[in-house]
């Protein structure tokens, strides 16, 4: 049976040297992550590791101590000065390649959060099962901050209470998440995608303000499914509109790894028997996701050239992101019966005044997403179809359907400076 610790006794477990994985999204226990902050010399010489989320995950573990280092996989707003100052191990990996890696080194504490045990004995890993179930049996010692706060949906993975070796038992916050507000641009572009979904589709679609506009008209849908790396809260209206599949268990409507959002959501996860929570190992498994039939894949980027890649996590040349998930799902839904690979956008910076459809990405900028994975560029203009084009169709349909008609005469002029574009 695990041992019993007081908050304040997680310090006294770790050791200068040691490596400290900290789960991500609403997985993170704000618990031990105070306690860290309020005695930060306990964190000297620790490196922390997590798949902690943009706009999500609003701790620095590197900030904690000046000889503290942190390893992450995005390079979140909360983590970009200790990035700037070289505190960060920063690592470009597609989500499904973090688990092995996250198998194959040492960890020496797993800072987990968990419910309290069921009848069996069994803690589910709630909201949260992305890559805290598949680091046990791997990381040398698990410490469960066990709180009573978090759900404990039925379909969601569990650990069992004995093979814990250290709890803390106490309620405590959880991580709450924000989309923030919409604007016409956004509608625009969520209606355009929404018009690509059909009654009995399956739907993949990231993080962002994107994710409200796109399900908001998808009311009228029938037999929709989503399968997805993390929910959000629009998923409630249009779970509750009738729209989605009823299943539940093995294949059930509505499978991903987290979900993040207001505590609303965290009830309707919580009861709805639709909603199952999975790895990574499975939700971003090229296998799975090409054998989901008419699986939607829809994800964002923060600009795109006339050749049809796509940067989504550099802006003028510093990091700001990471490609996460992204080339998983457009290359799983390219593999789907019926599937459709879309890359959705805003054609303009918000104030209007620069395009993010560009002639060429600058120098040193990132090619998140190569030409070849991009079915569908959708922005507020229109939907430009780049399946099976040569390099100067893709570039006639992104000018002159995705990007802003301010801008269209200035990337026409540019067409001809790009070597692959050049008319012969």
């Amino acid at each position: 049976m695990p041992e019993s610790l007081s908050p304040e006794d997680l310090t006294k477990l770790l050791k200068p040297g040691m490596s400290v994985y900290m789960p991500n999204c609403a997985g993170e226990s704000l618990l031990f992550a105070k306690v860290l902050q309020e005695n930060s010399d306990a964190c000297a010489g620790i490196r922390f590791i997590g798949v902690w989320i943009p706009g999500v995950n609003q701790i620095d573990y590197a900030a904690l101590h000046e000889d503290a280092r942190a390893t992450s996989f995005f390079v979140t707003p909360a983590l970009r000065k200790s990035f700037a100052a070289g505190k960060v191990d920063f690592l470009p990996m597609h989500y499904s390649d973090i688990t092995p890696y996250l198998r194959s080194i040492s960890l020496d504490i797993a800072l987990l959060q968990v419910s309290p045990p069921d009848k069996n004995g069994q803690c589910s890993f709630g909201l949260a099962a992305d890559f805290p179930p598949s680091i046990i049996g791997y990381a040398k010692t698990l410490v469960a901050h066990v709180n009573p706060t978090i759900p404990a949906p039925s379909g969601a993975p569990t650990v069992a209470f004995e093979s814990l070796d250290y709890v803390v038992e106490e309620p405590f916050d959880l991580v709450e998440y924000d989309l923030g507000a919409e604007n016409d641009a956004l509608r625009a572009v969520g209606a355009n995608v929404a018009s690509l979904i059909r009654d009995d589709d399956t739907i993949q679609i990231g993080i962002g303000k994107i994710q409200a506009t796109v399900l908001e008209p998808l009311t009228d849908r029938k037999n929709l499914r989503m399968h997805g790396g993390m929910i959000c809260d629009p998923l409630m209206a249009l779970a509750e509109s009738g729209a989605m599949a009823k299943t539940g268990g093995q294949h059930s409507a509505i499978q991903t790894g987290v979900a993040v959002g207001s505590q609303a959501l965290y009830d309707f996860v919580a009861d709805d028997p639709r909603v199952t929570f999975h790895p990574a190992t499975f939700t971003h498994d090229i296998n799975v996701l090409g054998s989901i039939d008419n699986l939607v894949a829809i994800n964002s980027s923060i600009e795109l050239d006339i050749l049809g890649q796509a940067n989504a996590e550099m802006i003028k040349g510093n990091q700001v992101s990471a490609a996460g998930g992204l080339v998983d799902f457009l290359r799983g839904a390219r593999r789907s019966k019926g599937g459709r690979a879309v890359v959705a956008l805003v054609s303009t910076t918000s104030d209007g005044k620069t395009s993010r459809i560009v002639p060429t990405l600058a120098p040193g900028t990132s090619v998140s997403i190569a030409r070849s994975d991009v079915e569908y560029v959708i922005t507020e203009n229109g939907i430009a179809d780049l399946r099976n084009k040569t390099l100067p169709e893709k570039a006639e349909q992104l000018i002159e359907i995705a990007a802003a008609p301010q801008f269209r005469d200035e990337l026409r002029a540019a067409r001809d400076e790009v070597p692959a574009l050049r008319r012969r």
